[in-house]
């Protein structure tokens, strides 16, 4: 299937895009096939350097990541070229990804960068301490406003929360679901955004990148 971008974009456009991002290192690509034969879901490369960019205005130190996968968003942001003192805090609900993902942590070199959590989110993120200057959300669709309520006491103000798939393959856009059982994962992204946007104590755009990115700034009182 194709991504939202590349939907709305000219493929000449999306293969320039994606011409002109820098070399990975080759374990990603390992990483890439390895998520295409099991269908782990993954960010698209344009996201992850995204994540790069990001990361690098705002010169974050303290990360939180909802949804580990096997390490490919993380080894992203681990490995962007500013990462002095950067520390990435990531939470997987699922064992077998968990597992893979300490594993290409080590492989990479970064498992001393980042603390990998095991355990559903919902209930691992209110017993963190401290709190995050960044924060990336990219798990259960269905579960991001649950994620959000507890996230937000934790993101410090002027703080950064990108939001992947926040377009769902468009779907969200027209509130169209290809099967019932996708309703409410499609309405819950809608009031997702909505909150989003009406937030008062938020910045936020919507980047059609991938399956649709969102960013939000935590507004400095």
């Amino acid at each position: 299937m194709l991504s939202l971008w590349e939907t709305f974009l000219s493929e000449k456009i999306v293969t320039f895009m994606r011409e002109m991002l820098p070399e990975r290192p080759s374990l990603f690509a390992e990483i890439e096939k390895e998520c295409m034969r099991d269908y782990v879901p993954l960010i698209e490369p344009e996201v992850g350097q995204l994540l790069q960019v990001l990361l690098g205005i705002k010169q974050a130190k303290k990360i939180l990541e909802i949804g580990t996968g096997i390490g490919y968003s993380t080894l992203w942001m681990a490995l962007a070229p500013d990462r002095t003192d950067r520390h990435i805090t990531t939470v997987e609900i699922e064992p077998e990804r968990h597992q893979r993902a300490c594993y290409y942590f080590k492989e990479a070199g970064i498992d001393s960068l980042v603390t990998p959590l095991l355990g559903d989110a919902r209930k691992l993120i209110s017993k963190l301490e401290g709190s995050f200057d960044f924060v990336f959300m990219d798990a259960a669709k269905g579960q991001y406003l649950n994620f959000f309520s507890k996230v937000w006491p934790l993101l410090e103000p002027g703080g950064v929360l990108v939001i992947d798939n926040i377009l769902l393959n468009g779907w969200v856009i027209d509130m169209y679901w290809p099967e019932r059982r996708k309703k409410t994962m499609v309405c819950r992204l809608r009031q997702l955004i909505e909150m989003l946007k009406n937030h008062s104590g938020l910045s936020t755009t919507i980047l059609p990148l991938g399956d649709g990115v969102s960013i939000s700034v935590r507004k400095i009182e």
